[in-house]
């Protein structure tokens, strides 16, 4: 069951029937099964569990919505069924009630304990005569049986010896090959029984409390099953009851889902209302909050959304183009497929491709001159499929519309790897008896037996280079694992292909262009969701991942480099702010340091000379001078000696430092190099699902899908009407109407009213469906009861069968409107989503200004963008210079023609540079 914060979510009790009308309406949701009487508290419900964060019990994995867990764990429950051994598990399930340690101790002790431990009738491996064989246990031998067997050790082998026989390839026994052998001889499937799969049987049929020293209880039907004991030892049941002691004492979580009771949302209200009447009787000074951005964006009245700049803002968002060349309801499938075809073309070898080219691809209908573009994506997917199919690995899942594989009801997930073991099914990969009772449903469309003639042997061996006779290997696989789930119009894309008794091969392959579009699509996603579980996809998401972890450890180095060079630089420039202030304060200082002394000296000489010009002689006086200016020219000679070796010091210091801030400047752009080509190669073996960039205050939803794939693959950006889930937002708040006529004027382009009108029919139409079928099932359980009193003469019997039938019948209402109901979930689920794009630079500017980043939703969509601007608008200018250089070049070959002109560009121009 999936686990929400670890723990277990109880479903919503089932409302009993005796308190509500016969006639009332209930729904029920799809994968749980869970009956609701008011359509609100069925909505939460749904969108409580559309949330992301629910985990897988089986595998761990996380951040999933419900639905998705679920399948996940019947994904896995489903592969344990299959491969671990019916004969294991009763000794398996006795062994393991009651073990207190942890998962990784107890599936090693049931490993050693059952490593060489066999049972009756369970398939093994023997090595006879030096060669190993399939065979099964006949006899487990008594050990005072044991005796020396040929091929084994002298002494028999604890835990003992067993009686084969061998088993011929069609899994039957050959009478003339039976004999006893050690267990040393014997072994099992290394698939079938191994650590992981214990671990995973485990876990699926056993649970473990929280506090320490639980034991593990496997559950109970299984130990009914199994007769396993489940009276718990008293030493365990006192550890229970005192770590159930503890827990009491603190304080109980609540549980994590909504609360859904009407009762309680009564109440709360009531509360409200009462603190608010409280609130007004007592007064208060009014203090004006501060509004701290970003906020809810609908919750923005008309004052708010002004911006900063006032001239850059605009009240009409652009008006994006819609997309004519596929149908709303088929993009999603069309861009979904050219992601999966280009994320991996080198798994797929198929050189990757624009998506336009893709969209004229599957338009393109010329018999006489066939589209190389389309048998070379075919041929790729078809041949991953053949090459498991090959080597005899390929799994039989049968998948829903959504890709999925079909999940069941809950008692079937729950009982689906611990029951029925004699009828366990194996991958064999034949798909005829389901494929047949399926076909029997719809016998108003026969297919043509032809088609098994014309598919025959398709996967024998992979499509060849020159993908000749792709088109029948198509109609093959089709026709072998194509269910009506996965392709509804199955019958009819087959009956196309192969229309008459005559029909061979050659024929499809001019048959295949005049298919409809919906068509080829449905082929198309069919063959990339079949293709999407296959060896050589698994194994290139491994490579994957080990390549990114390779680029997280060294995107880890990279950023400690960073963080070095970033100190570094610092420091440079605190020098450089200390050296500046230092030079410019010795500036400042320097003329009156220097002129005092020098106007003292020039005084004290004055003096000197006036005084000396008395007493000598003039010869005394000229001589004495000449020694003055020669001292006066040694001073200058040594000052000028004391500035060049300053000058030379400081050059050779402000070179050593611009030598090192060159190498500085260098080292941060190599690590901006690496760091790029680290940012394009996480880009490239990021292999998960592209992420919306943003949604905007009406919720309209924009992705840029360039740059997952491929660099320069669709230029454009794309806008999505708002979910199911979203315009329930919008039309259960209470200032709905104000935001359709705000809408009308920012948005008109969106189309808010008519979606939401669309969305209210389809839940009028779900719920008068629903009333038609009760009302129908009412009539039907008249008619029965009618009959049934027309059959007997006993009065008493038939009242006990009416009374029965009635009581039957009120759980009935239930089931009809459940079913209906989810006929009609389903429908408002995958309502077509509306999808438009941009593909101007100005529109990406002009969005921008109109996106108002005081609301949270446009908050993050800004800065989406913003991150991806340059890609974006780069995309679109190159775009528009290769259609203007593809006009050039269309008008010389016009005026150059000859008489064949061969096609160089776009889909019909394409050439699979992998395809070796």
């Amino acid at each position: 069951m999936p686990l929400l914060k670890r723990k277990a979510i109880k479903p919503v009790p089932p409302p009993n029937p005796n308190d509500f009308d016969e006639n009332l309406p209930v729904f029920m949701m799809p994968f749980t099964n869970e009956i609701f009487t008011s359509y609100e508290d069925y909505l939460n419900r749904y969108m409580f569990y559309q949330q992301k964060t629910w985990q897988c019990e089986t595998t761990g994995k996380s951040g999933l919505t419900y639905k998705q867990a679920l399948e996940s764990e019947h994904k896995e429950k489903s592969m344990v069924a299959n491969k671990f051994p019916p004969q294991l598990r009763k000794p398996l399930l006795q062994f393991v009630q009651f073990q207190t340690a942890r998962i990784d101790g107890v599936v090693e002790d049931a490993y050693a304990k059952f490593k060489n431990l066999y049972y009756l009738n369970e398939p093994v491996n023997v090595s006879w005569d030096g060669s190993s064989y399939s065979a099964v246990i006949r006899k487990v031998v008594p050990q005072d049986e044991w005796t020396t067997v040929q091929d084994g050790a002298e002494e028999p082998e604890v835990p003992g010896q067993y009686l084969v026989q061998v088993l011929d390839q069609k899994g039957r026994g050959i009478p003339d090959m039976e004999r006893v052998v050690d267990c040393s001889l014997l072994s099992r499937d290394r698939l079938a029984f191994n650590k992981n799969i214990l671990r995973k049987y485990i876990r699926e049929c056993a649970t473990k409390e929280s506090y320490i020293g639980a034991p593990w209880m496997v559950k109970p039907f299984l130990c009914k099953k199994y007769d396993v004991e489940t009276k718990l030892p008293s030493d365990l049941n006192e550890a229970r009851n005192r770590a159930i002691l503890k827990i009491n004492k603190r304080k109980t979580p609540t549980d994590p889902a909504p609360e859904l009771s009407a009762l309680k949302k009564a109440k709360k209200e009531a509360a409200d209302k009462a603190k608010e009447s409280s609130a007004e009787a007592t007064p208060v000074a009014v203090e004006t909050k501060t509004i701290k951005y970003p906020i809810e964006d609908l919750d923005l009245d008309q004052k708010l959304i002004t911006k900063v700049s006032d001239e850059n803002a605009i009240a009409v968002r652009p008006t994006a183009a819609k997309e004519s060349a596929i149908p709303q309801e088929c993009f999603e499938d069309v861009i979904m497929a050219w992601q999966f075809l280009n994320t991996f073309s080198a798994p797929l070898k198929l050189s990757p491709f624009g998506f336009k080219d893709l969209q004229d691809s599957l338009t393109h209908t010329d018999v006489q001159h066939p589209s190389v573009m389309i048998s070379e994506y075919h041929s790729t997917l078809m041949n991953v499929i053949i090459q498991d199919r090959l080597k005899g690995i390929a799994k039989p899942i049968f998948a829903t519309s959504s890709g999925a594989p079909t999940a069941g009801t809950r008692e079937d997930r729950e009982n689906s790897v611990m029951t029925d073991d004699e009828d366990s099914t194996t991958d064999d990969g034949d798909f005829s008896v389901d494929y047949v009772q399926q076909r029997q449903k719809y016998p108003h469309c026969p297919i043509n037996e032809r088609v098994v003639v014309v598919g025959q042997g398709w996967d024998e061996k992979q499509v060849s280079s020159s993908r000749q006779g792709w088109e029948a290997v198509l109609v093959g696989l089709i026709n072998e694992l194509g269910s009506f789930d996965a392709i509804p119009t199955v019958d009819r894309i087959l009956n196309h292909l192969v229309p008459s008794d005559t029909t061979t091969k050659d024929d499809v392959e001019f048959l295949y262009p005049a298919l409809p579009y919906e068509d080829k699509v449905r082929i198309l996603v069919f063959l990339v969701e079949t293709a999407s579980g296959t060896s050589a996809i698994r194994t290139y998401m491994e490579q994957c991942r080990e390549q990114l972890k390779e680029l997280r450890l060294e995107k880890f180095e990279l950023n400690k480099e960073r963080r070095r060079l970033q100190a570094e630089r610092a420091e440079f420039e605190r020098q450089d702010s200390t050296e500046t202030k230092t030079t410019t304060d010795s500036a400042s200082e320097a003329p009156s340091a220097v002129a005092t002394p020098k106007s003292n000296e020039i005084e004290s000489d004055a003096e000197s000379k006036e005084s000396l010009s008395r007493t000598e002689s003039r010869q005394e006086k000229l001589k004495r001078q000449q020694q003055e200016r020669e001292q006066e020219e040694a001073r200058r000679a040594q000052d000028l000696q004391r500035q060049k070796a300053l000058s030379k010091a400081k050059s050779a210091e402000q070179k050593l430092r611009l030598d090192a801030k060159k190498k500085l400047m260098d080292q941060e752009q190599a690590l901006a190099r690496k760091e790029d080509q680290v940012d394009r190669d996480t880009q490239r073996y990021a292999i998960a699902r592209v992420k919306s960039l943003g949604k905007d205050r009406f919720f309209n939803q924009y992705w840029y899908f360039d740059g997952i794939t491929m660099t320069h693959a669709t230029d454009r950006l794309y806008v999505q009407s708002p979910s199911f889930l979203d315009l329930e937002t919008m039309r259960t708040r209470e200032d709905k109407d104000k935001i359709l006529k705000r809408q009308a004027f920012e948005d008109p382009s969106c189309g808010l009213g008519e979606l939401l009108k669309a969305q209210e029919s389809e839940i009028i139409r779900g719920i008068t469906a629903d009333k038609a079928a009760k009302e129908a099932a009412k009539e039907k359980k008249l008619q029965m009861e009618k009959e049934r009193e027309n059959d007997t003469d006993d009065e008493g019997d038939v009242k006990t069968d009416h009374h029965n039938h009635a009581g039957h019948g009120g759980g009935a209402l239930t089931n009809g409107a459940s079913q209906t109901f989810s006929d009609e979930t389903k429908a408002v689920e995958h309502m077509t989503s509306h999808w438009s794009y941009y593909s101007e630079p100005e529109q990406i500017d002009q969005l921008l200004m109109w996106l108002n980043a005081k609301g949270v939703r446009e908050h993050s969509l800004i800065s989406a963008i913003e991150r991806q601007y340059d890609s974006i608008v780069g995309g679109m200018q190159r775009r528009h210079q290769d259609l203007v250089n593809q006009v050039q070049r269309e008008q010389h070959r016009r005026s150059t023609r000859t008489k064949t002109v061969q096609a160089s560009e776009g889909y019909l121009g394409y050439v699979n540079k992998l395809n070796k």
